[in-house]
């Protein structure tokens, strides 16, 4: 038996992948629309939102994401993540 070509290129999106098409989003995004980049539930953006967590916009009742700032939100997490990782420990006393 041979394997589908198409099998094998269904892998998940690379990290660059996602900040590359989080950068190149002109429109305010939905949860669900960010979900789908990012890969986290709809339900899990917002309770960040509702935590005050991620950066969003309020029209109305709707939450509304750039992608710009999505991007500059995940890279200051991974930031802080990778510093306190390679700190040796947590920042705690």
């Amino acid at each position: 038996m041979s394997t589908s070509p198409a099998l094998s290129q269904s892998s998940a999106p690379l990290l660059g992948d996602v900040f590359e098409q989080l950068l190149q989003c002109q429109k305010l995004l939905t949860a669900k629309e960010l979900s789908g980049i990012v890969n986290i539930k709809a339900k899990t953006i917002y309770s960040y939102v509702e935590h005050g967590l991620i950066p969003h916009y309020k029209i109305e009742s709707n939450v509304r994401f750039r992608g710009r700032e999505i991007a500059d939100w995940l890279r200051d997490r991974a930031s802080e993540r990778f510093k306190c990782d390679r700190s040796g420990g947590s920042s705690r006393s």
